[in-house]
C-alpha cells in the first residue's frame, strides 16, 4: 500500500512539473512573439530616417543576426548597413558588411557600387595595396594596364613612375606649375613629394590615419574637391563673356581704373643734421639713390625697405618736380628726398586695363553663377535651418 502511494505521489509531481514547464513555454494568443522581424526592420529604418545612424546600425545588426529572410533580402540589408558605416566613418564595419552582402548575392543590381565602396573603404583605412588588389581583381572597375612605364623613384618595394609624378604636377595650381620650369626645382619638388609619401606611410603605421578626426578631415576634403569640380562644371556651362560685356563693365566702373597721383624720387641718408644744405645740393646734382618704383599718394610704405612714413609721403606730394624734401625721420634715421618725376591722377584708357577689366568681370560673373546655383539647390530640397549661434543665445539670455 505504501509502495503504491509513493508511485501515485511521484506521478502527481511529474504532472505538476510538466504543467509548469508547458505554462512557461506557452506562446502568446496569436501563436507568435510580440516583437517580429518585420517590426525590427521597421524600427531600424525609422531610426535611419530620423538621422540616428549609430542606433540604426545596431538595430540592423540585430535584425541580420536573428532574421530568417532570404539571401537576397539579407544582402540588401547588409549593403545598406555598409553604407551607414561608411557615413559613420567606421570603415572596418563597412567592409565587413559589403563583403557579407557580396557573398549573399554576388549578382546584385548594386554590385558595381559595392565594388567601388570596398575600394574606397580600403583607401580610407590606408590599405592602399589591398585597395589596388581589389581594384585590379574586380573586372568591372579594372583600369587599363600601363606598360613600359619608367620608374622615377623606389621606396622599398614600392615604385613611383614618371607618369605618377607628372600627374601630381598636373594637379598643382597653374602658378605653382610655372615655378617648376627648371630641372633643379622639379627635382627638389620630387624629393619633397617622396618625403611626404615616406612620412605618410610612417603615420599609417602609427595608426594616425584611423583617427576619427583625421578621417573626418579627409571626408571634408573630398567633399570640397567634388564641390569645386561641380561648381567649375556649372561655371563652364553658364559663363559667357563677350567683348561688349567687358567694355560695358569698364564704362560702369571707370572710377576703379584710375591711376592715383604718383612720384619717383631719389634719396640720401642724412647722418649730420647740420649738413642738410650739402645733402640737398648732392641730390640736385643727381648723386642720390634713385627709386625705380613709383610712390602713390595714398600709400604709406616707401620702397627699398625704408619703411612706413606718412610724413615723408605727405611731404613728397607737396613738392613739384625738382623739389627737395626737408629731413624726415624714418626708423630712427634721417632722410632727404628729391622729386625726379611726378604724374597727376588720371583715368586709365580701356586698352591699358583691358586684361584687368576682363578678369574682374569674369570673377563677378562666376560669383553670381555659383550663388544662383547654390540658391536653386536649396530651393529644390525641403530645408529648415534651426541652428542658432551661441553668441546670439548668450546675448538673448542677458
Amino acid at each position: 500500500m505504501k509502495k503504491n502511494l509513493k508511485i501515485i505521489l511521484a506521478i502527481v509531481i511529474l504532472f505538476i512539473i510538466s504543467g509548469l514547464y508547458f505554462y512557461r513555454q506557452k506562446p502568446s494568443s496569436s501563436g507568435q512573439s510580440v516583437w517580429t522581424d518585420k517590426l525590427q526592420l521597421e524600427y531600424a529604418n525609422a531610426l535611419l530616417a530620423k538621422g540616428l545612424n549609430a542606433n540604426s546600425a545596431q538595430a540592423f545588426e540585430a535584425y541580420i543576426e536573428k532574421s530568417r529572410a532570404d539571401k537576397r533580402d539579407l544582402a540588401s540589408i547588409c549593403y545598406k548597413l555598409g553604407n551607414i558605416y561608411m557615413d559613420l566613418k567606421e570603415y572596418e564595419k563597412a567592409l565587413a558588411n559589403f563583403y557579407k552582402s557580396e557573398l549573399l548575392n554576388p549578382d546584385s543590381d548594386y554590385k558595381q557600387d559595392v565594388n567601388q565602396k570596398i575600394v574606397s573603404a580600403l583607401e580610407n583605412l590606408g590599405l592602399s595595396q589591398q585597395a589596388q588588389y581589389e581594384l585590379e581583381s574586380r573586372t568591372s572597375i579594372k583600369p587599363t594596364v600601363q606598360k613600359n612605364e619608367k620608374i622615377a623613384v623606389r621606396i622599398g618595394k614600392r615604385e613611383i613612375t614618371n607618369e605618377e609624378i607628372d600627374m601630381v604636377i598636373n594637379r598643382l595650381p597653374e602658378q605653382v606649375k610655372r615655378g617648376l620650369s627648371s630641372n633643379d626645382v622639379k627635382l627638389r619638388f620630387v624629393r619633397e613629394y617622396v618625403a611626404t609619401e615616406v612620412l605618410y606611410e610612417k603615420g599609417k603605421k602609427l595608426g594616425l590615419d584611423k583617427n576619427i578626426n583625421t578621417r573626418a578631415a579627409v571626408e571634408d576634403f573630398k567633399k570640397q574637391l567634388v564641390l569645386q569640380e561641380l561648381l567649375q562644371d556649372e561655371i563652364r556651362k553658364e559663363l559667357k563673356v563677350t567683348p561688349e560685356d567687358i567694355a560695358l563693365y569698364y564704362k560702369a566702373n571707370k572710377d576703379k581704373y584710375r591711376t592715383p597721383e604718383r612720384a619717383r624720387v631719389s634719396f640720401l641718408e642724412l647722418n649730420d643734421p647740420g649738413k642738410s644744405d650739402e645733402t640737398a645740393l648732392k641730390l640736385k646734382q643727381g648723386k642720390g639713390k634713385k627709386m625705380e618704383q613709383w610712390i602713390e599718394k595714398d600709400s604709406v610704405l616707401l620702397p627699398q625697405d625704408l619703411g612706413e612714413s606718412k610724413e615723408a609721403i605727405g611731404s613728397i606730394f607737396k613738392q613739384e618736380k625738382g623739389g627737395v624734401i626737408n629731413p624726415v625721420k624714418i626708423k630712427d634715421k634721417l632722410y632727404m628726398f628729391i622729386i625726379n618725376e611726378k604724374e597727376p591722377e588720371r583715368e586709365q584708357a580701356f586698352e591699358e586695363v583691358k586684361g584687368k577689366v576682363e578678369g574682374e568681370y569674369r570673377k563677378q560673373k562666376e560669383q553670381q553663377i555659383v550663388q544662383s546655383f547654390l540658391d536653386k539647390a536649396l530651393e529644390q530640397q525641403e530645408i529648415e535651418i534651426l541652428y542658432q549661434p551661441k553668441i546670439e543665445n548668450e546675448k538673448a539670455a542677458k
